[in-house]
């Protein structure tokens, strides 16, 4: 094995590991957002101060390949999807910070019918599938899995529109402003967990670079296919 594949499977093992945080985080969240035990949630902040240190090693190593083994072609491409990728999981991993510290703060202020009601928790699973789904055809360079994405995604806008359905309609009576103030800060969780789906999308489309070298945007993908069928 030469110099270059070594570092090059240092990098993929290095990058999982910061993956693997990632996921602890959904894995909190998903869980206690489910139980309704809306304390716990602040401790997705201590695992991502965990993963600082992890971040910064995967940093090193990537400026490290490039600044002293000059690699070419498909390790080139890897490295540049790796740094891409991280770029977004540590995007998403700040937003799970700022989701568990909301909810935790203003989730018990909601009455349990409301919440019984507001379809949090599968917005939160669903997210939490379409990430795992992108991050998994990463690692495998699943070029097929990472652009057939379009059903998780779609279920990601269902279960949005649904939340800020709810959402609205709370805020359209007269209300307190301390009342106002916390759908405010759902619907900031809400967007945010939006947000996170499209940075997944965005490490797909980091993986379909890596493994055929080509530029693929579903969002752009997607406005061509609308613009298809509308002309058929």
């Amino acid at each position: 094995m030469s110099l270059i594949e070594i570092e090059i499977n240092k990098l993929r093992s290095r990058a999982y590991q910061v993956v693997q945080q990632l996921h602890q985080q959904l894995a909190l969240l998903d869980e206690n957002v489910r139980l309704q035990k809306w304390s716990r949630l602040v401790e997705i902040e201590k695992l991502r101060a965990q993963g600082l240190e992890g971040d910064m090693r995967l940093d090193r190593r990537c400026a490290r390949i490039l600044a002293l083994h000059q690699p070419v072609a498909n390790d080139l491409r890897f490295i540049l999807a790796v740094m891409r990728m991280h770029y977004y999981v540590e995007e998403i991993s700040e937003r799970l910070v700022t989701i568990g510290l909301r909810l935790a703060r203003y989730a018990p202020l909601i009455s349990s019918e409301k919440l019984q009601s507001l379809p949090l928790a599968l917005l939160v699973e669903r997210v939490k599938r379409l990430l795992e789904i992108c991050l998994d055809a990463f690692f495998r360079a699943d070029t097929e899995r990472s652009k057939r994405i379009d059903e998780e995604d779609n279920a990601v806008d269902e279960a949005y529109e649904a939340c800020m359905e709810l959402i609205k309609r709370s805020i359209m009576p007269y209300i307190s402003h301390k009342e106002a103030t916390i759908w405010i800060e759902i619907a900031l969780v809400v967007k945010a967990l939006e947000k996170v789906a499209d940075y997944a999308i965005d490490i797909a489309d980091a993986s379909i670079y890596y493994a055929e070298g080509v530029f693929y945007w579903h969002r752009f993908a997607r406005r061509l296919s609308a613009q298809s069928e509308e002309k058929n």
